[in-house]
């Protein structure tokens, strides 16, 4: 049996010039990159040209990046950078104000492989219901924290936040949930996990 390769060997690859260590990282990332270039931008065109942007920009510039051991958090981020400096394009506004005209779209959708009980599919319903009433940073906490399970310290990077900032928002943002749906924290985190499996 073949033994998997390690992100931090795969990104290390890539920094040795290996094109399939570029076509494995691409293969693996491209599907949850999609989906959270499409929450932030909501156009496919434009997510794919970020995209496309980002991994030729990763492959000019493979003999000067820094090594990693978490390849998902470094292309997230990177993304997230590159979506940002998008939207400044196009806006002909500074990159300080996107941040005050920031959409995250987190429209949850019910899908046959998340309803394994009729209880759950109530639940996630709810949740989806409530999800929709939160701020865009909140449903970007939320999704990166319960759907991508990055770290604070991740999370705080790719928002551009303070550690404790993150924390703040990501305690706001489980609180309005939980006043939304009415249940206690605990619940709420069951929740959360079990839609994520």
């Amino acid at each position: 049996m073949k033994k998997a390769i390690t992100d931090y060997d795969l990104w290390q690859n890539l920094l040795d010039g290996d094109r399939l260590a570029l076509n494995e990282i691409y293969e693996r990332s491209l599907s949850p990159l999609y989906q959270y270039g499409m929450r932030m931008l909501q156009d496919e065109d434009a997510v794919r040209d970020c995209l496309h942007n980002l991994f030729v920009k990763i492959w000019v510039n493979h003999k000067t990046l820094k090594p990693t051991d978490n390849i998902k958090y470094y292309l997230i981020s990177a993304l997230r950078n590159s979506i940002i400096n998008y939207k400044a394009q196009e806006k002909k506004i500074q990159k300080v104000d996107i941040h005050e005209n920031e959409v995250f779209d987190l429209k949850f959708t019910v899908e046959a492989e998340y309803i394994k009980k009729e209880e759950q599919s109530q639940k996630v319903m709810q949740l989806s219901d409530a999800m929709n009433k939160l701020t865009p940073r909140q449903k970007e906490i939320i999704y990166l924290k319960y759907f991508e399970e990055m770290d604070y310290d991740e999370i705080a990077e790719i928002m551009d936040l303070s550690k404790k900032g993150t924390y703040k928002l990501s305690a706001r943002a489980l609180e309005a949930l939980r006043e939304i749906l009415n249940v206690d924290k605990a619940m709420l985190l069951a929740v959360l996990l079990a839609i994520k499996r």
